[in-house]
């Protein structure tokens, strides 16, 4: 093999390209590399199936027998076909119908309609299709949903909807995003509010449930040929610039379409013709073998029985992706590896979804009304549509913490995954199929005006399949699901492998999905090889004056919010928006000004303006910038009038992102994955996570700037202005609002406060944990690494940091080892385990020691699958579980100094300031006379600690409602007063806190899919990643600590072992060769 880097295909010489796939996609490369290339091209089509044309099918029905013919074109079978069509049209019985591309409009299909016009394969139908309006037609009052699109008289096909106030609601709700969803495309391109799929945006913009499940959704649903799971899910964006650029967002002057005259054989027909032997149809490709001969590319293709086609330059997939991802895979020069991971990573994001389409006479599959029928007619349940959806939603936002209602209780089921394409086509079917929510059946004869004696309808995924006796043809056909993770993959290859070695990509994906985005691309592939433009596209320049080769899609959204931006809503907007703004830059610009001191923060706003704060020297050892991209200026507004919590809500609104740094060598080390090939975090739903994490150590930086014996006329607070928001004084009455919402209605009292604050967080989901804790302990806590502080760099800072080795699973084993070595644990001892969390410690302890384990919590989830995994471990005679709150507990007469040890992993954070004495009190209840409590806990600094009891933050009010970290002096102040417990031995594992949150984020976001389909949006992706971020900075920084605390009544001997020379005095030091074999 050459050893140097093998070049494109020589284009100075004759040159063969192969086309795989006969749809849409191929044929438009085909036509224009065949006919209008000035370079010596030959052009070979491979197409899988008997026939050209993918989805544009013809079939001819007899609409009296109920029988069904197929075209058969290519290989010179054309005439026959003419002749026998001819032969038929004279029988009244006989009709042809298209069953995938069915209609067009000049207007949306510009290079559709002009390439069928120079070939004169088809003209308009003499009648146009009817014009119609993409509005719903009954809204039932429970289960069947009947909407239709052909007229408003339609809209009243049920005189109910007159007095029904849902109707009422819906209407406005239309109106409403017709006028308003045009503006999404306005936003600058990396705004996070671009990135929503179209369930998100519907909860956020506050629609109601009727508006998402009789128009938005179903309408989709026909469109995309999609479930409503695909729907829910499709990117908002796509949706509103598709239906503005088609001119749905209107009520009048809509496009008419019109359906192909003799129907899409026509063209198919035509380019067969053209090609002639050259079309290779029943010739599938199922393999590729890449050719390396004097530095120049190109490749052999196969067909079924490992049969060679040719060898060839240059290669277009004009197949769906995955045909073309199973070909690539097959792909390798002797010697080489297959194709390019990163290109079958990206053909492997691009999703198909299959479907059972009927072609039949059946009408019992139509709306029961006939006032109802349409053009498109969708059929199916309501329960099942988006009411399940947004109304969820909004009555979770009750109960679950601030951010998470989207997913709140989601799990991972077979429903909300994906079937594997095994040749299995049950799953698509039925009420319980692929459609369950909603299924789709055309009129065809209002579609392509046919007048026969029977309607004919194609359905696609129906619940209820047509009778047999009505039925002409089932066949299935696939097509492409719009989620952002096929954006992503289709992005990826236009950006980086489209004519890379010769190997292009086009098809219908690569758009909307439509007819006219596969045409369409495939001339852009077309035009890229033979560099010649359109022959309708000469005479176009772009807005820069460059020749376009391919004519554009319409762009309308400027059009569309110019009709829209009336005098009120300019008015308005300068009132509520533009002013409050002005206002509060102005603040947030002056206190920034005074508060960033060390290192440096960059804003950089939509306007251009790039403001910096700081003095650029390095600070808590990072020497470049931290760059927020500001998209929203509401964020000056919620960080003037919230200050730290506005600036929480700010990033989960997706106000502001955090950008990232060149390379990873440009992040301090300790950020840094430890896996240099490690996942890269940074999207455009989340930003830069590290960059997070940097932004809170620039805040921690000049929070705590190193100043001795500062204090204000209040004890225990720092004179700061990032500590007190001095500067800012708006920020004071927000902070007091946000404070005073805290202590009325953030109960932690044992009637139920307690409860509803941990169901807010540990009741989200099980499965949500799962995804990034620990796989074999599920600990919830901090875990303890195997680490060595970094050899110092400096006198003065002796160390930079820990250098962490091993794997959370090892880490937290060793924490479990340590928490039962503090407590001295004994075979056969009694354990009470408070906050048990998923019976990690519990089982561990019953498992290795023989205890008799006690858990309580007030997590209803938690316990289920605690009990699971104790069923499985077969310990169910040793641990119990219960929900009960420990005051509850203590309480029974029977519990009375019952357990030798109690062991409280991180749970007392949740108990609040107020109650600590009454957490010890009711340990001091429990404990055997010569008992020992284990407790770890996350502490605040003694010297934030008063300030931080008269504020609320962004732990304590979304993350952990009600939660409060004590000082160590709180809680051995609580001790004191409510017991007679001893603070006995501490360890501070702060540091290793640290690097547990950063694997738990890493995890979390490389299972962003799995997180998705458990019905989480892009604001808990924020949240938490805002949540592990901001904990890992305060660790980081050793401003906030994890402490292990062991406590016991004076004279406890047990705890002996615990002044063993290996507990109270420092291991003997490594020497330089030894630390140097430890970190290498």
């Amino acid at each position: 093999m050459a050893s140097t880097t093998p070049t494109l295909p020589n284009k100075s010489k004759p040159q063969r390209i192969a086309i795989i796939g006969g749809g849409v996609s191929g044929l438009s490369a085909a036509w224009h590399l065949h006919v209008n290339s000035s370079h010596d091209f030959t052009v070979d089509l491979f197409e899988a199936d008997s026939r050209l044309g993918g989805h544009a099918h013809t079939l001819t029905l007899d609409v009296d027998e109920v029988t069904c013919e197929e075209y058969v074109n290519g290989h010179g079978n054309l005439s026959a076909n003419a002749e026998e069509k001819k032969e038929e049209e004279d029988r009244q019985s006989k009709v042809d119908v298209d069953v995938g591309f069915m209609v067009y409009n000049n207007g949306n299909y510009p290079n559709m309609t002009a390439w069928v016009s120079v070939m004169q394969s088809f003209q308009s139908s003499r009648h146009p299709r009817r014009k119609h309006r993409h509005v719903p037609l009954h809204i039932p009052r429970r289960g069947r949903i009947k909407s239709s699109s052909h007229s408003l008289a339609g809209l009243f096909a049920a005189p109910s909807n007159l007095l029904s106030p849902k109707f009422h609601a819906f209407l406005r709700d239309l109106l409403r995003f017709n006028s308003h969803a045009g503006e999404m495309l306005l936003l600058p391109p990396q705004h996070p509010h671009r990135m929503v799929t179209i369930g998100e945006y519907l909860v956020r913009e506050g629609y109601g449930e009727e508006f998402g499940t009789y128009y938005l959704i179903p309408m989709m649903a026909a469109l995309w040929s999609a479930s409503v799971e695909d729907v829910w899910m499709f990117p908002a964006v796509s949706l509103v610039e598709f239906m503005c650029n088609h001119r749905m967002l209107q009520l009048f002057d809509r496009p008419q379409y019109q359906t192909p005259a003799g129907r899409s054989i026509r063209y198919t027909d035509k380019m067969a013709s053209i090609l002639g032997k050259n079309a290779h149809t029943s010739t599938p490709i199922t393999a590729m073998k890449k050719i390396i001969t004097n530095n120049q590319i190109s490749y052999e293709l196969f067909t079924t029985g490992s049969e060679s086609v040719g060898t060839f330059d240059q290669v277009v997939f004009a197949c769906h992706s995955p045909q073309a991802l199973n070909i690539l895979r097959s792909t390798a020069a002797e010697g080489e590896e297959e194709a390019d991971p990163k290109l079958l990573e990206a053909l492997q994001k691009i999703e198909y979804g299959d479907n059972v389409v009927y072609v039949h006479s059946d009408p019992n599959l139509m709306p029961r009304r006939k006032a109802a029928w349409g053009s498109w007619n969708c059929m199916g349940k309501s329960e099942l549509m988006t009411s399940h959806r947004v109304g969820d939603v909004k009555k979770k936002k009750h109960e679950a913490m601030e951010g998470a209602a989207s997913g709140f209780g989601g799990k991972l089921t077979a429903e909300n995954g994906y079937h594997e394409a095994n040749g299995d086509m049950s799953h698509l079917e039925g009420e319980d199929g692929r459609m369950r929510g909603v299924y789709v059946t055309y009129h065809i004869n209002r579609l392509q005006n046919l007048d026969t004696s029977r309607d004919v309808f194609v359905s696609l995924n129906p619940h209820t399949p047509p009778k047999k006796e009505l039925t002409y043809r089932r066949q299935i056909m696939a097509h492409p699901q719009f989620t952002h993770e096929t954006h992503e993959g289709r992005d990826e290859i236009k950006a980086n492998f489209q004519g890379k070695d010769g190997l292009w990509f086009c098809g219908a994906y690569m758009g909307y999905g439509f007819h006219e985005d596969g045409c369409r691309h495939g001339f852009e592939v077309a035009t890229a090889i033979n560099g010649v433009p359109l022959p309708w596209a000469k005479q176009s320049t772009a807005e820069n004056g460059e020749q376009l080769m391919v004519l554009p899609p319409p762009d309308l959204a400027r059009f569309t919010f110019e009709q829209n931006n009336t005098f009120l809503r300019k008015l308005k907007h300068f009132l509520t928006y533009r002013i409050p703004v002005a206002i509060c830059r102005a603040l947030v610009t002056r206190f920034l000004k005074s508060a960033i001191i060390k290192g440096e923060l960059q804003l950089k706003l939509n306007d251009g303006t790039l403001l910096s704060f700081g003095d650029k020297t390095p600070c808590e050892g990072d020497i470049h910038p931290v760059t927020a991209r500001v998209f929203d200026d509401w964020f000056f507004v919620k960080v003037a009038t919230e200050y730290d919590l506005g600036l929480a809500r700010s990033y989960m609104a997706g106000h502001f992102l955090v950008e990232p740094l060149a390379k990873r060598e440009d992040y301090p080390w300790t950020l840094r994955s430890p896996v240099a090939s490690a996942l890269n975090e940074t999207n455009g739903v989340i930003g830069d996570p590290i960059g997070l994490t940097r932004l809170f150590l620039l805040f921690v930086g000049n929070r705590d700037t190193g100043s001795i014996g500062l204090r204000s006329s209040k004890q225990h607070t720092y004179a700061n202005a990032l500590q007190n928001a001095s500067g800012l004084a708006v920020s004071k009455i927000g902070s007091f609002i946000n404070f005073l919402r805290f202590k009325l209605f953030m109960d932690n009292s044992e009637r139920g406060g307690s409860l509803k604050n941990i169901h807010a967080h540990y009741d989200i989901s099980n499965d949500l944990f799962r995804i990034f804790l620990d796989k074999e302990t599920m600990m919830y806590s901090s875990a303890i690494y195997d680490a060595m502080a970094a050899p110092a760099l400096e006198v003065e800072h002796p160390s930079s940091g820990l250098v962490f080795k091993g794997s959370l699973e090892e880490a937290q084993w060793r924490k479990l080892d340590t928490l039962c070595d503090r407590a001295q644990l004994q075979p056969g001892q009694t354990l009470l385990d408070i906050g048990f969390g998923w019976g990690g410690l519990s089982i561990h302890a019953a498992k290795k020691y023989g205890c008799h384990v006690t858990g309580i919590t007030l997590s209803v989830e938690q316990k289920a699958l605690a009990e699971e995994r104790v069923k499985k471990e077969g310990l169910c005679h040793l641990i119990t579980f219960e929900v009960v709150d420990y005051r509850t507990f203590a309480r029974r007469p029977d519990n009375r100094g019952k357990f030798d040890r109690v062991i409280s992993c991180e749970m007392i954070e949740a108990v609040g300031h107020e109650h600590l004495g009454e957490f010890f009190w009711a340990v001091e209840q429990v404990l055997k006379y010569h008992g020992v409590l284990v407790m770890e806990a996350i502490t605040t600094p003694e010297s934030r600690y008063e300030t931080y009891l008269r504020s609320t933050d962004f732990i304590n009010t979304i993350i952990f409602p009600g939660g409060i970290c004590p000082s160590l002096h709180a809680l051995v102040d609580a001790s004191y007063k409510w017991s007679t417990l001893t603070l006995e031995h501490i360890d501070n594992i702060g540091l290793h806190y640290a690097e547990t949150l950063a694997e738990w984020r890493r995890r979390f976001n490389a299972n962003e899919k799995s997180v998705r389909k458990m019905g989480f949006d892009d604001v808990f992706m924020r949240v938490w990643n805002y949540y592990m971020t901001y904990c890992e900075a305060g660790f980081r920084s050793q401003t906030e600590h994890c402490l292990i605390l062991v406590f016991s009544r004076p004279g406890n001997r047990a705890l002996i072992p615990l002044s063993e020379s290996r507990s109270v005095t420092q291991s003997k030091a490594l020497t330089k060769a030894e630390v140097d074999a430890w970190l290498n």
